[in-house]
């Protein structure tokens, strides 16, 4: 089946610099995305079934096609995440999905 379901478990990474701010001029539905999102990038030996694009991000539907959704508590996570890689110009986090 397409791309359907919850992102594959494996190993995946985050960058907090690739944060993107959904602003009022942006064309994306802030109820589906939320205020922010952050790309989730596969790491090497995941099997991803041919799928992409997953991202964590908040927004008030519940569940998505394939994003880790936080809904509300995406600004939590936004704010711990922004404080604790302040002093870090790049870093990459490792991500592990499993079920």
């Amino acid at each position: 089946m397409g791309n359907v379901g919850p992102i594959p478990p494996g190993q995946y990474w985050i960058q907090p610099s690739q944060m993107w701010t959904n602003r009022w001029y942006n064309i994306d539905p802030r109820a589906a995305w939320g205020d922010h999102r952050l790309t989730i990038h596969v790491m090497p030996g995941t099997q991803t079934y041919g799928r992409g694009g997953f991202f964590i991000h908040g927004g008030d539907h519940a569940g998505s096609a394939g994003c880790i959704n936080l809904h509300a508590g995406m600004e939590d996570f936004v704010r711990d995440i922004e404080a604790a890689t302040k002093a870090a110009s790049e870093c990459y986090i490792p991500l592990t999905v499993q079920y």
